[in-house]
C-alpha cells in the first residue's frame, strides 16, 4: 500500500511539471499581455515550485516577471 501511494505521488508531480513547458508559458504570457503572439515571447529563468511557477519573459512590449500556479492557471505578469 505504501508503494502505491508513493507511485501515485510521483505520477502527480511528473504530470504537474509538464503543465509549465516553455511553450505553455509563452502562450499564457502572450495571452495575459495581449496583442502579441506566443512566438514573440522569450521565456527565461523558469523556477518551478511545488504549487507555483515563476518566469521572466522578454516581449516586443518590454520585459515582464510572471507567475502562476503549478498548472499555469491564472498567470500574472508585471512589467519590469
Amino acid at each position: 500500500m505504501k508503494r502505491f501511494a508513493f507511485l501515485t505521488i510521483i505520477a502527480c508531480l511528473l504530470s504537474a511539471g509538464c503543465a509549465s513547458t516553455p511553450e505553455n508559458l509563452q502562450r499564457e504570457t502572450a495571452r495575459v499581455i495581449g496583442d502579441i503572439s506566443p512566438e514573440q515571447v522569450q521565456v527565461s529563468n523558469v523556477k518551478r515550485g511545488v504549487t507555483d511557477v515563476k518566469w521572466e519573459a522578454a516581449t516586443p512590449k518590454g520585459d515582464y516577471s510572471c507567475s502562476a500556479d503549478d498548472m499555469v492557471r491564472r498567470p500574472y505578469c508585471t512589467k519590469k
